[in-house]
């Protein structure tokens, strides 16, 4: 089975360690950017810098989670997957939330969003013949906006279609039950839907409904410490859930798309500090390789596959 990265289709054995949802390159609409322009990640060099850090750290994958329209740069994805070709880059195509979409996408039905999100996966993105390898929508805070409510549906039958998977942007945890069930209605395989940022809302009642119903979840929130949540935090209720049968849908990444995250642009903790940092850690306080092997290799590889077209 093949994973499809900006440089062509690799082999899911050459996966290795993965970071599932991060951001190299970002120019946000005004919107965004105008009021915190740390959000705002342009230089390639900078991207190349920090990537080669992460592949030192045994690094061998990330997934670029910038979508269309959050100020995607694919010609500047593609040179740094040619001058670091250690490190796998999975592209992401589909749509952030409701207020980062133009007139033109805001125009668009569901089913124009996803010939869109079709092509960029078959034919390319922006021009160009590299591919996208996955599926991002979002959804609001305690909401889902009737924009973001057609992205999600457009995504479901790009996926169905293609055999992608779908990342989705939960805004601070909030409404995963309600964004499956807006793709189970669309006839999505939840297994190859993933969760984004529910460590921001560790609610156990809430992240257990929403594993019962098939979706993996993301941990991506680690090196947050200046919102006075712990590592530890994060870790024990990772170790409750595994305990409670979930392992295989559980992933965990950093989400780090700002240029303070980044030592790049004279930041912390880097791209390195899961494998570095993080990993050392889980080993220490009595996980076992097999167990994060599991968390970084497998899972990340199982939901990246395409699933056979449905016919």
């Amino acid at each position: 089975m093949k994973i499809q990265t900006v440089s062509g289709l690799i082999d899911e054995g050459d996966l290795g360690f993965t970071l599932i949802h991060e951001h190299l390159l970002t120019n946000p609409p005004k919107v965004f950017s105008g009021k915190d322009p740390d959000l705002i990640m342009d230089d390639v060099d900078k991207a190349i810098q920090e990537l080669r850090r992460f592949a030192e750290a045994g690094g061998k994958t990330l997934v670029e989670a910038t979508p269309i329209n959050y100020g995607r740069d694919v010609r500047g994805l593609t040179e740094i997957a040619r001058r670091v070709p250690e490190v796998n880059i999975v592209a992401s195509t589909g749509f952030y939330v409701a207020e980062a979409f133009d007139q033109r996408f805001s125009e668009m039905r569901i089913d124009e969003l996803a010939e869109l999100m079709i092509r960029e996966i078959r034919e390319g993105m922006d021009g160009t013949s590299s591919k996208a390898g996955v599926i991002k929508v979002a959804a609001g805070y305690f909401r889902i906006h009737p924009l973001e409510e057609k992205a999600l549906r457009a995504a479901a039958r790009a996926h169905l279609e293609t055999g992608a998977p779908i990342q989705v942007h939960t805004t601070h945890g909030t409404m995963a039950l309600e964004i499956s069930e807006i793709l189970e209605e669309e006839g999505a395989e939840l297994r190859k839907v993933l969760l984004l940022h529910m460590d921001d809302n560790m609610d156990k009642w809430l992240t257990v409904k929403v594993l019962e119903r098939g979706v993996n979840i993301c941990f991506d929130k680690f090196a947050r410490v200046k919102y006075r949540i712990p590592e530890e935090w994060r870790i024990k209720f990772l170790e409750d859930l595994i305990k409670e049968g979930f392992e295989s849908q559980l992933m965990i990444s950093m989400d780090a798309g700002r240029r303070s995250y980044y030592k790049s642009y004279g930041g912390g903790p880097g791209l390195e500090y899961l494998p570095k940092v993080i990993v050392p850690r889980l080993l220490e306080t009595g996980w076992d390789e097999k167990l994060v092997k599991r968390i970084f290799f497998e899972n990340p590889r199982e939901f990246l596959k395409f699933s056979p077209r449905k016919r």
